[in-house]
């Protein structure tokens, strides 16, 4: 059993950016974005600029403004990065899931792109990473990745005491013991939404429905993986919202993976354009 301490430390680094930028050298690109900041007067602009007709039905069926943003956000992302990195012309792109594997595909064409990605939203904020494969086919990797908002009203305890493995509310209990009673309560509840992103991205990462593993020891299953986690602080002119983050993949991954925080990139382009 790994040292269980590790997962709930601090293993990313954030930086803001207003363009998205390729770090070649790196084996995954991470990108988040607050597609709050996209207006609901753009969402037509947008998926007539950006989105091909077989996405802009699938917008369509999401009647949410919220769903809407996140799925243009994550589409653009993604093609914006496939066309840089490979070359292809952005319009040639489609982003399209696959049932049957699980997981999102990028084409150019309709032939497949050797771009692994996976996606994750929460109160309209993005998380995005890219693995281009080293092989010209689509080969396959495990790749999954979580975004939770720490919600202070919403608290993980009743689902941990029925579906967390023992091992995992003995170290979730553990982080709290070395703080002072004021906040031991907060740490713990944090602690509880490590656990659940570590499990989202888990369940992704190895291509298994959540439901399935509830009740099984994350921790074991993490230790054949890389794990990387954290949590970024999200502030507007009103409120700030905390969001909890795991990253889970069998590729190697740098000691403290890098995230950047794309700023405003959707909504500049889109006004560029217009």
């Amino acid at each position: 059993m790994p040292h269980t301490a590790l997962f709930f430390r601090q293993q990313l680094t954030f930086s803001s950016h207003n363009d998205l930028l390729i770090n070649a050298d790196a084996p995954m690109n991470v990108y988040f974005f607050n597609s709050n900041n996209i207006a609901s007067e753009q969402i037509t602009a947008l998926a007539s600029q950006y989105l091909q007709p077989q996405e802009r039905t699938i917008l369509a069926k999401r009647k949410q403004l919220q769903a809407k943003q996140e799925y243009l956000a994550s589409r653009f992302i993604i093609k914006a990065y496939a066309s840089q990195y490979f070359g292809y012309d952005f319009d040639s792109l489609t982003v399209l899931f696959d049932d049957k594997d699980t997981c999102l595909k990028v084409y150019q064409h309709n032939k497949i792109v050797a771009l692994h990605s996976c996606i994750s939203h929460s109160h309209g904020n993005v998380l995005v990473a890219l693995v281009p494969s080293q092989q010209s086919a689509f080969k396959s990797i495990q790749l999954g990745v979580d975004l939770e908002w720490l919600s202070t009203k919403r608290s993980l305890e009743k689902v941990a005491k029925h579906y967390y493995h023992r091992e995992e509310l003995r170290a979730c209990m553990s982080q709290a013991e070395d703080v002072s009673e004021q906040i031991s309560k907060e740490v713990h509840a944090e602690a509880l939404y490590r656990i659940w992103t570590l499990k989202e991205a888990l369940a992704k990462a190895i291509k298994q429905p959540i439901a399935t593993l509830l009740r099984d020891n994350v921790f074991e299953y993490c230790q054949s993986l890389n794990v990387r986690s954290g949590r970024y602080e999200v502030h507007d002119e009103v409120t700030s919202k905390t969001f909890d983050i795991s990253i889970i993949s069998d590729i190697e991954l740098t000691d403290n993976a890098h995230i950047q925080i794309l700023a405003n990139t959707v909504v500049d382009t889109v006004s560029c354009h217009s």
